[in-house]
């Protein structure tokens, strides 16, 4: 998921916190910095959010930095944590490496610090999301290996959970209309984490701060705002791929999301290209049983037209020729829509 380098600072001190903030904003613009003087509050920020780098000061009066840096690692083994003090000494920084630290800071005086600091936390943070966005690519495609071997029946529902957990975004669904945008279109199936502060039964609604739309030749559409866009209106990033069945356009595969995406990556708009590929190939084949089903059933309405029209009862082969009929220009089954929540 591309957006801004979500970074964490922990000091109990709020002067030095914030100077620490203003500092390093100043010197990365993609840097979104979250300050919290209280450790727990800080805790609780790597519980419900998405944080690319901490970094805590080690002497607070609540919890030190060593204790903090143990339940961050219960939470989450892998995310940087940069120990950054003033007081430190060998004992700590052996103790920092025991526990699992990324790594240990000293400050100092000089300016050069925050360009030192800034550069370990783009460094650090990069290599993470690379780590992490190696093992979300693997995990979605076992996954999909897996819904794809284990199906019995169209797997929309999994297909559009697997697509929004994958891409990390707040809503996915299958519409039954040419872009899927908000309008006249027909929900058929949606999956949504935790509730939106909008309606998207006509459609899906898109923030009003949106850049560019992005059409690449595969059918693949999408569109992303800027960083600090959250829209309650609607969404500020959209992608969707178009859904076939046979050579029939049957609608848009998309995932929608209000948060501070920037982009989509290559990889992300081949796995949506990939998972409205298979949902194409899995109504088709739907659509094709039916249609076998369909010719059977005008075959055995054939044969009794035939022996009435032995029998020269005319008015049977009339019946069994209109139901030939009505067979044969029978429109391709379609979804009934389907609300699921997944939370």
């Amino acid at each position: 998921m591309a957006g801004p380098t979500r970074v964490l600072l922990v000091d109990d001190d709020p002067s030095l916190a914030d100077l620490m903030a203003d500092q390093l904003g100043e010197l990365r613009e993609e840097f979104a910095i979250q300050v919290e003087t209280d450790p727990n509050d800080a805790l609780n920020a790597v519980d419900t959010g998405r944080i690319d780098c901490i970094v805590s000061d080690h002497h607070m009066p609540q919890m030190t930095g060593l204790e903090l840096l143990r339940y961050v690692r219960e939470m989450d083994p892998d995310v940087p944590f940069i120990l950054f003090t003033a007081r430190g000494s060998e004992e700590i920084a052996s103790d920092a490496v025991s526990e699992g630290v990324t790594d240990y800071f000293r400050k100092r005086r000089g300016s050069d610090q925050w360009h030192v600091l800034a550069n370990r936390i783009e460094n650090l943070a990069a290599r993470y999301r690379a780590e992490e966005a190696v093992q979300r690519r693997e995990s979605a495609l076992r996954q999909l290996t897996r819904t794809v071997i284990d199906s019995v029946s169209t797997p929309i529902e999994s297909l559009c959970g697997l697509g929004r957990e994958t891409l990390e975004a707040e809503y996915g669904a299958l519409v039954a209309e040419d872009d899927g945008l908000e309008g006249s279109a027909e929900i058929l199936v949606e999956t949504v984490e935790g509730d939106l502060p909008f309606e998207t039964r006509r459609g899906v609604p898109l923030s009003d701060d949106l850049g560019d739309l992005t059409v690449e030749g595969n059918g693949v559409v999408a569109v992303t705002g800027s960083a600090d866009a959250r829209d309650d209106d609607g969404f500020s990033s959209y992608i969707g791929t178009p859904v076939y069945v046979g050579d029939r356009r049957y609608g848009t595969l998309c995932f929608c999301d209000r948060g501070d995406r920037t982009e989509f990556t290559g990889w992300e708009r081949a796995f949506v290209e990939l998972l409205g590929d298979w949902l194409g190939h899995e109504l088709t084949s739907e659509w094709a049983r039916g249609q076998n089903e369909t010719v059977a059933l005008a075959r055995n309405r054939l044969h009794s037209a035939i022996d009435s029209l032995d029998n020269g009862d005319g008015d049977t082969v009339r019946e069994e020729l209109v139901a030939i009929t009505e067979l044969l220009d029978r429109e391709p089954v379609s979804i009934a829509p389907v609300s699921i929540e997944l939370s």
